[in-house]
C-alpha cells in the first residue's frame, strides 16, 4: 500500500458518498500537495507525527495565507483519520495533528446605506437587470450562497407559500423562507423570464441558458464599481443577511436553519459581528451620551 494508493480509494469512496465535485476538488488540491511532500510511493504506516509538523511548518514559510494552510490540514486530518479506520496506519495521527489557527479578518457587512445604493442600482423594467436584482435580494434577504442561487429550480421555488427549497453543500437540501419583497420580484421576473428556456432553473440568460456561477461573478465586478463598494462579493451580502437577522431579533438557533450549518460554532461567528454593530451604534444607547443630549 502506497500514499497514492490510499489516495485513490479515499477519492473513490467521496463520490461512492455522493459529495458534490466542489468537495472533490478540494480533497484532491489538498491531499496532493502532501503527496508530493512526502512522495506518492511512501508508505502510509510510516507516516510519522514528525513528519506532519515539519510538512505544516514547511507551508508556513510560504506564502499561503494562514486560513489556506488550515484548509489544506484540515482536508490531511479528514484523510488521516480515514487511513487509520482502513487499517493503513497503526495509530490515528489525526488526534494528535490539530488544526492551526487561522487568522480571522474583520467582517464589514454592508451598511443600511449600500444596501439602498446597491439595491437602487438596477433597472428593473430591464429582464437582465431584473433576474440581477432577483439573485442579490435571495443572497441578502434569505442568505443564499453563490451555487444554491445558480442551481434554484422552478420546482423548488414556492412564492405563494413564502419559501425555496436549495441544495446546499453536501447535497443537502433545506427549507429557505423568502420575504415579501424577495418574493414580489421574483413572481415580476418570473413573468418575463425567456419562453425560449427549456431549463428548470429559475435564473437564465436572454437564449434561455441557466446562468452558471461565472455569470454570478461578473455581475459583483462589475457592481462592485458601478456602486461604489470595493469589498462588494456574493458572500457578503449572506454575511449581511445573518448579521442583520440577529441584530433583528432573531434567535441564532433559527439562523443555522436557514443557513445551513451543521453546527452551532459556525453561526457563532455572525453573533461576533453583532457586537461590532452594536459599538458603532453604542452612541445611541449609552447612558452619558443620551443624558448629555436630554440636557443640552
Amino acid at each position: 500500500m502506497t500514499l497514492q494508493n490510499a489516495y485513490e480509494e479515499f477519492m473513490l469512496e467521496q463520490q461512492v458518498r455522493g459529495n458534490s465535485a466542489k468537495t472533490q476538488e478540494y480533497y484532491k488540491g489538498a491531499l496532493g500537495k502532501f503527496l508530493a511532500y512526502a512522495g506518492s510511493d511512501f508508505d502510509p504506516a510510516a507516516v510519522t507525527l514528525k513528519m506532519l509538523r515539519n510538512y505544516a511548518a514547511q507551508m508556513r514559510k510560504g506564502s499561503l495565507s494562514s486560513t489556506t494552510i488550515q484548509s489544506y490540514i484540515r482536508a490531511l486530518r479528514a484523510f488521516l483519520r480515514w487511513c487509520y479506520n482502513e487499517e493503513y496506519m497503526p495509530v490515528d495521527l489525526s488526534e494528535k495533528f490539530p488544526l492551526p489557527r487561522a487568522k480571522k479578518d474583520t467582517i464589514h457587512v454592508l451598511t443600511d446605506e449600500e444596501i439602498n445604493r446597491l439595491m437602487g442600482s438596477f433597472n428593473l423594467k430591464d429582464e437582465v437587470q431584473l433576474r440581477n436584482y432577483c439573485i442579490c435580494s435571495l443572497m441578502l434577504d434569505s442568505g443564499l450562497r453563490l451555487n444554491e442561487v445558480v442551481t434554484l429550480t422552478l420546482e423548488h421555488l414556492h412564492i405563494t407559500d413564502g419559501y425555496a427549497i436549495v441544495d446546499g453543500k453536501g447535497n443537502k437540501q433545506r427549507m429557505v423562507p423568502l420575504g415579501n419583497n424577495t418574493r414580489k420580484v421574483l413572481t415580476r421576473y418570473l413573468r418575463r423570464r425567456p419562453a425560449c428556456a427549456t431549463t428548470d432553473r429559475v435564473f437564465v440568460l436572454r437564449n434561455g441558458q441557466p446562468i452558471k456561477q461565472t455569470t454570478v461573478r461578473q455581475l459583483f465586478k462589475k457592481l462592485k464599481h458601478r456602486v461604489g463598494i470595493p469589498r462588494l462579493h456574493p458572500h457578503l451580502l449572506r454575511h449581511t443577511f445573518a448579521t442583520r437577522y440577529l441584530m433583528n431579533g432573531a434567535d441564532q438557533y433559527s439562523l443555522q436553519e436557514i443557513l445551513g450549518h451543521t453546527s452551532p460554532a459556525m453561526t457563532q461567528k455572525y453573533v461576533h459581528l453583532t457586537q461590532q454593530q452594536n459599538v458603532k451604534r453604542f452612541s445611541n444607547f449609552s447612558p452619558m451620551d443620551t443624558l448629555k443630549r436630554k440636557t443640552a
